[in-house]
């Protein structure tokens, strides 16, 4: 079901629920805005494959999945999941796999993956220390905005419709992962609390490519009644 947006922001934003055929225009927008990794230089193919890597991490746990586009063009995207609640696709561990043989077969590709996969680990590492996952059966996996939808409302709209629909599932709390490379100030503003922050220059020793490694890892946790009422709608 698709739905366009009203008011003079959102004007001819059409939303609608993720299908397959959306993941290489997310990939392209997630490659677009993060996939700036200095040991693969300007090797766009690889950057490309590390960006897949990561948009499949994303909806493999995902629940829901929402796109903004319009005209056709990708504007933005929501992925959560709620616990209990079926994936959106089955097969995505296949699908990742054979994206992670290729990064396998070069050591830049290979040295990259690496690390990413470091990273996913001090997340769970996070979420074990906060014991989230106890208190928050739901989690935003990707909140992505592209470059030309920025400052038309899209991520606003995006996101009080994620709320919206953690709240059909009365969920009580939700949380997220980001970090310094992101637009943090929107979670401060929209009522989330950080409940867990880890500045990478305190830990050089965990094995980390220092140059791909954002300079600080967050969770952030909120209430959904209470995020959605800071979003106009």
């Amino acid at each position: 079901m698709q739905d366009v947006a009203k008011g003079d922001a959102g004007i001819g934003i059409v939303y609608s629920p993720m299908i397959w055929s959306d993941v290489e225009a997310i990939t392209r927008s997630f490659d677009e805005t993060w996939g700036h990794y200095a040991p693969i230089g300007d090797d766009k193919k690889l950057s490309m494959l590390l960006s897949y890597h990561f948009v499949l991490h994303y909806i493999e746990p995902a629940t829901r999945g929402e796109i903004a586009h319009k005209n056709g063009e990708f504007m933005g995207v929501t992925l959560s999941r709620v616990v209990g609640q079926p994936v959106m696709f089955a097969d995505v561990a296949k699908r990742m796999a054979k994206i992670d043989d290729r990064l396998n077969a070069t050591s830049a590709g290979h040295k990259a993956l690496a690390d990413l996969e470091r990273g996913f680990e001090i997340e769970r590492r996070m979420e074990r220390q906060t014991g989230i996952n106890d208190k928050a059966p739901a989690e935003v996996e990707l909140f992505l905005v592209s470059r030309a939808a920025r400052g038309h409302g899209v991520g606003g709209e995006l996101w009080r419709r994620a709320m919206d629909s953690f709240r059909r599932f009365e969920v009580p709390m939700f949380y997220l992962h980001t970090d310094s490379d992101c637009d943090v100030s929107f979670y401060d503003r929209h009522g989330m609390t950080r409940i867990a922050e880890r500045q990478e220059q305190r830990h050089p020793d965990d094995g980390r490519d220092q140059q791909m490694a954002p300079a600080e890892m967050y969770i952030y946790a909120g209430v959904p009644q209470k995020v959605a009422r800071t979003v106009a709608k």
